[in-house]
């Protein structure tokens, strides 16, 4: 995992275009944001919210976002004229009121990994594209911190985890700015201890249960939906822990109480954000779609269902590997192709000789469609409209935690026999993420630098 993180991740961090990955420029605003201590944003109206930035770093971003982000021909621009463009910046004193509302609802834990770096380069220097960078190397850094301990931790699917945290999309968008990155690693991180714990491999037990219950509270302050898997800490059965089942029970229910408290002290000032309207002021109220849906929320079954129809299989291949439209043509039918050679290499690298754990297994096939529900939902809500029988903006970036569930419960259920052909589809699976990465790198690289 360390070495085609760092060697792709790195080579991402370099030769990306800032800000092209998606939703690149506000990440960076956010980022930013985080690392001068502004925790929570600024609420310009019903739709808007942001904050006061840097002039210097805000025009920076701008400035690259209409040079090439928002161009028609997306044209590219290398690195000399990134450095002019900062430089030039660099000279700009002064703050400015910027809006960045889709990201800046997000908790200060999204941004932890990227702000630590920003806030270290502004101590090395003004330049904006050095905060981007190091912002980047840090993400980067952080994402594969979290994966490596949670591949350590995880009694069984090694393969699987390693293979799907090393997927193009991901490693591309942990090399960015992105909080995707944090968005798959940390949940993974919870699953990989909470499992852990079950299978009473812990030495201390205790500890990494007071571990787990931190890490619970921080995955529910990434994104909203995520409070899907935290349920998983009721699948560690109490005698692990040396408690007795009412005890657990008894902080369980407390702990649920305390992480809801916190849920809602977060997401709740947003709760009227109408962020499609950001996006697209012509739009209707959010809230006359909500009214619309409180009246009777068995409409949402019509969409969900088909977005568990079409979507599914649709976004597959974007889930594995497709970063956005800024990458050369040709490599996203490459990676459409090779992902099934990924799907085959996740779906059969699972091999060990304990039975199956029926449990642990429904309940994260349980986690994973509560957690497609919830984000089908969300965005339904968010961007849909009166009637509309199907879910807008459904991507595959989405699913990648619910994706980490099932191929966990997948393994769990068929994971015996067939040693050598499983080892074989690992290899393959995991060549073809190299494949994969080097498809969308190198024609970039080759324009930028």
């Amino acid at each position: 995992m360390l070495v085609i993180g760092f060697v792709f991740g790195l080579a991402a961090v370099v030769f990306v275009p800032p800000f092209v990955t998606y939703d690149g420029p506000n990440h960076f605003l956010r980022a930013l944001q985080v690392s001068r201590g502004g925790m929570r944003p600024v609420q310009f109206s019903e739709r808007a919210v942001g904050g006061f930035l840097p002039r210097s770093h805000a025009d920076f971003e701008n400035t690259v976002l209409w040079n090439y982000y928002l161009r028609p021909d997306r044209t590219y621009m290398d690195r000399r004229m990134w450095e002019e463009i900062s430089d030039q910046e660099t000279l700009v004193a002064g703050a400015r009121p910027v809006e960045f509302t889709n990201t800046a609802v997000y908790s200060p834990v999204n941004y932890a990994f990227q702000a630590s770096g920003m806030w270290l380069a502004a101590g090395l220097s003004p330049s904006p594209l050095l905060a981007n960078w190091i912002g980047c190397l840090f993400n980067l850094a952080g994402y594969l911190l979290l994966v490596v301990i949670a591949i350590e931790c995880v009694p069984r699917f090694q393969r699987g985890i390693l293979l799907l945290a090393s997927s193009p999309l991901i490693v591309v968008q942990a090399a960015s700015l992105s909080a995707d990155a944090i968005n798959f690693a940390l949940p993974l991180a919870f699953i990989a201890i909470a499992w852990r714990l079950r299978e009473g491999e812990a030495d201390h037990p205790r500890p990494e249960f007071a571990v787990l219950l931190g890490l619970g509270i921080l995955v529910a302050l990434l994104k909203p939906v995520l409070i899907a898997v935290l349920p998983c800490l009721v699948l560690v059965p109490a005698a692990r822990l040396g408690f007795s089942s009412r005890f657990k029970a008894a902080a369980l229910g407390l702990y649920f109480l305390v992480l809801g408290c916190c849920w809602l002290a977060w997401n709740s000032p947003y709760f009227g954000t109408d962020i499609a309207r950001w996006f697209d002021p012509s739009r209707a109220s959010m809230a006359v779609h909500k009214q619309w849906f409180l009246e009777n929320p068995l409409r949402f079954a019509k969409p969900f269902l088909s977005m568990l129809r079409h979507d599914l299989v649709a976004q597959w291949p974007h889930l594995y590997g497709d970063p956005g439209d800024w990458v050369s043509r040709a490599s996203y039918p490459v990676n459409a192709a090779l992902s099934l050679v990924f799907l085959a290499g996740f779906m059969g690298c699972g091999s060990w000789e304990k039975g199956t754990d029926r449990t642990w297994a429904s309940g994260l096939f349980a986690a994973a469609f509560a957690l497609m529900f919830l984000t089908a939902l969300a965005i339904w809500m968010a961007f849909g409209a009166v009637r509309m029988d199907f879910v807008p903006g459904m991507v595959g970036r989405y699913l990648l935690v619910p994706a980490l569930a099932c191929g966990i419960a997948w393994a769990e259920w068929f994971h015996h026999g067939f040693g050598k052909l499983r080892k074989s589809l690992f290899w393959a699976a995991l060549a073809a993420n190299a494949v994969g990465l080097a498809a969308i790198i190198i024609p970039v690289a080759s324009r930028t630098w």
